[in-house]
């Protein structure tokens, strides 16, 4: 039996895709996404809706900065996948890329608002509890108010020196209870 008859006879014609994580190179999720999607390569790549709103960069970043699904055949789309734009390569136990189980896109794609991002954490509505995390108030809960016109600031209800007093703070020093 000849090498190449040998290696026939290890490969799985009937190989069906499966999801694999892919590791991207720093802050390269949305490059990569596209540069798969123009090889033909389904691919997932979680959105999440920060709250509060991170100082740099904004509000809607990847779940899992660095890394994407991709919904791939194993080995046969290898090079494709490994050699994108944007991509530094499958994630690996051992020496081969580990399928992973493909319930947990299902439960990622079914947290998505219609606008295809995960909203977790950031449903903070009037009313809502908010810890104080950061400043004077810090260790405190108090009731979220309003967002106020400068974005980044917010207005809560605390309960301080028997009452109820407005309080300005900014958003970032919140964490929704």
């Amino acid at each position: 039996m000849s090498n190449s008859d040998h290696l026939d006879t290890h490969l799985d014609v009937t190989a069906q895709p499966a999801w694999y994580v892919v590791q991207t190179q720093r802050h390269k999720e949305r490059l990569a996404r596209e540069k798969l999607c123009e090889r033909g390569i389904h691919n997932y790549l979680p959105m999440l809706l920060q709250w509060p709103r991170p100082a740099v960069g904004g509000a809607v970043q990847p779940m899992f900065p660095g890394y994407l699904f991709v919904r791939a055949i194993f080995p046969d789309d290898f090079y494709r996948v490994s050699r994108s734009e944007g991509v530094r390569g499958f994630v690996t136990f051992g020496s081969e890329p580990a399928p992973m189980d493909p319930e947990a896109v299902e439960f990622l794609r079914a947290r998505e608002g219609p606008d295809a991002v995960i909203h977790t954490g950031a449903g903070v509505t009037k009313g809502s509890t908010v810890a104080i995390t950061q400043g004077p108030f810090s260790g405190l809960t108090a009731v979220f108010e309003q967002r106020l016109p400068a974005h980044t600031r917010v207005q809560v209800l605390l309960y301080i020196l028997q009452r109820e007093t407005r309080v300005e703070l900014p958003e970032k020093w919140l964490l929704r209870v």
